[in-house]
């Protein structure tokens, strides 16, 4: 059942992309960073994550957003070596435009292998929320969203800002809370 959700999401993104080509967006990657657990003490002995974005404006009003996380864990003692990742994806409907200040719904998903790890069975979760987008001039965009996550029953977010260094090139930074952790991200990419 979660390979068949996973496979009719990506079946669904190919038929955005193919039903919008002249959708505007931005595909990058990065590098980031996990911030210390919530409630934890020490901190924890993980490293550099490899991070990707996707964003697509497909009409006025509606939108698609993609991010994910990787890590890669060494074997230790017993331990064999581990690929953990997050991905989530989500799409965004702008219910009003306040000055160029779009303000809106969002509805998400994510899927979470040993990553982000929280109690319970939320490998694959569903959330709603509200999101938020300014530009800053011809070159830049600063965006959040909230979101309430229905299997981890609890709050999460994430926002950053995009800038265009060139005409296609842009650089992004984002900060992502979801399941008690705190996930940091810079990287580059095409701006279409």
């Amino acid at each position: 059942m979660k390979k068949g959700t996973i496979i009719a999401l990506a079946a669904l993104l190919v038929l955005a992309l193919s039903s919008f080509a002249s959708a505007s967006g931005f595909v990058g990657v990065g590098i980031g960073i996990v911030g210390l657990e919530e409630g934890g003490g020490a901190a924890t002995t993980r490293g550099i994550i490899g991070t990707a974005n996707v964003d697509l404006d497909l009409i006025e009003k509606l939108s698609l957003s993609a991010n994910g996380y990787v890590e890669y864990k060494k074997a230790e003692g017993e331990q064999p070596v581990t690929i953990n990742y997050l991905v989530g994806g989500y799409a965004k409907y702008a219910l009003a435009n306040l000055d160029a200040l779009k303000l809106g719904a969002v509805a998400g998903v994510n899927y979470n292998k040993n990553f982000a790890p929280i109690v319970g069975d939320a490998a694959l979760d569903y959330g709603a929320g509200v999101f938020a987008e300014q530009p800053l001039g011809d070159t830049g965009v600063i965006y959040a969203q909230g979101m309430y996550w229905l299997k981890a029953k609890g709050i999460g977010g994430l926002g950053g800002l995009k800038f265009k260094i060139t005409e296609n090139i842009a650089v992004k930074g984002q900060v992502e809370y979801v399941n008690k952790h705190t996930l940091f991200s810079i990287g580059a990419g095409y701006q279409f």
